[in-house]
């Protein structure tokens, strides 16, 4: 038996099988990633829309009431913050506990930022509130500017509310 061993001139070149197979894959992966992307959610989830209520003056404190929440979150996935006429604290962790509070010192008077977590659900949502009040002291003096900032935990701002003191 004789063997016939064929060339072939019009086969694809090892140089451009190579470039094709490196291009398949590149597209392949590409293509993986876009839908895999859509899967993942970031660390701490979205940001939520969250609405509040006017603010409710009485006995030196102010009470912030959540009239909206677009999803329910843990209270871990916040930050508060509080603007003294034109002097802002340093965010905190607010608490994530309903009833307990968080502090801060402003041109040295200390505030407490109270959550209240009106149906026990352990996420801020419509109903709960915030109280903000000196250290077991009314917010004075009188005609003083206060701004309270609810911020996502990577410090960006969610929502705000403003008042004065009567």
């Amino acid at each position: 038996m004789k063997s016939v061993i064929r060339k072939d001139e019009a086969a694809v070149s090892p140089v451009i099988a190579t470039i094709l197979m490196v291009a398949i894959t590149v597209v392949l992966a590409a293509v993986l990633y876009v839908m895999v992307s859509g899967l993942i959610t970031p660390v701490g989830g979205n940001k939520p829309l969250v609405t509040f209520a006017a603010v409710d003056q009485s006995s030196g404190n102010a009470t912030i009431a959540v009239a909206g929440a677009s999803q329910s979150v843990s209270p871990s996935n916040y930050k508060v913050n509080l603007q003294v006429g034109s002097n802002t604290g340093s965010a905190v962790a607010m608490p994530t506990t309903g009833g307990l509070f968080a502090t801060m010192t402003i041109n040295s008077v200390v505030y407490r930022i109270y959550w209240t977590d009106i149906g026990g659900e352990k996420t801020v949502n419509p109903g709960d509130n915030f109280r903000v009040t000196g250290n077991n002291l009314p917010l004075s003096p009188a005609a003083t500017s206060y701004t309270f900032y609810l911020l996502w935990s990577d410090g960006s701002s969610i929502q705000q509310t403003t008042w004065s003191t009567p």
